[in-house]
């Protein structure tokens, strides 16, 4: 009874989280920082995402949330937060209209495009520019980095009972990335 018993959550583990392929190149995320006129601005992108590209193509409902993050180092101590921007795109296909559509939300600014086809989409939604993060006059002397999270979820969720939701991940994929340590100095 019992080897039925695990046999039974064992496949259906592997049904809801299946075995992912090593073949292809895993995702990355790319990350640029430059300060201009005293602002820390940050470009990002995602590349060799091609399981979440083929899920859009498909139709399925996907949000990508990105998180950038200051933090300063300490020595002997934690790592001191400093300041975060988060930006979400969500991407669905009108299959009606035969067009992607895809917002943008940063927490100030709501944007809605349509696009026609994917190539065209995809520099979009996998690309976030110019996230002013923070001014370098408002932050104290010191080293910091840059820490840029990326996950995706599903918008669409299966029509499971209740206590099987327990057992699927809220987010998909998350891919995290620091930059190297740089100096601030309120002198300069």
């Amino acid at each position: 009874m019992n080897r039925r018993i695990l046999l039974t959550c064992t496949l259906l583990i592997h049904s809801f989280f299946p075995v992912p392929h090593t073949e292809a190149a895993s995702p990355q995320i790319m990350g640029k920082m430059n300060i201009v006129d005293k602002n820390i601005i940050v470009n990002l992108s995602i590349e060799n995402v091609t399981e979440l590209e083929t899920l859009i193509r498909s139709g399925v409902e996907k949000e990508i949330i990105f998180t950038v993050e200051l933090l300063r180092v300490w020595n002997y101590w934690p790592d001191e937060f400093m300041v975060s921007k988060k930006i979400s795109k969500i991407i669905k296909y009108d299959n009606l209209r035969e067009r992607y559509r895809a917002s943008s939300n940063d927490g100030i600014t709501q944007s809605e495009k349509f696009f026609r086809d994917y190539e065209s989409l995809k520099g979009w939604i996998f690309n976030v520019n110019n996230v002013n993060l923070a001014n370098v006059k408002e932050l104290e002397t010191g080293n910091y980095y840059i820490r840029i999270v990326a996950d995706t979820r599903s918008q669409e969720h299966l029509p499971l009972l209740g206590f099987l939701m327990h057992f699927i991940p809220e987010v998909e994929m998350s891919l995290a990335k620091e930059s190297q340590h740089f100096s601030i100095d309120k002198d300069q």
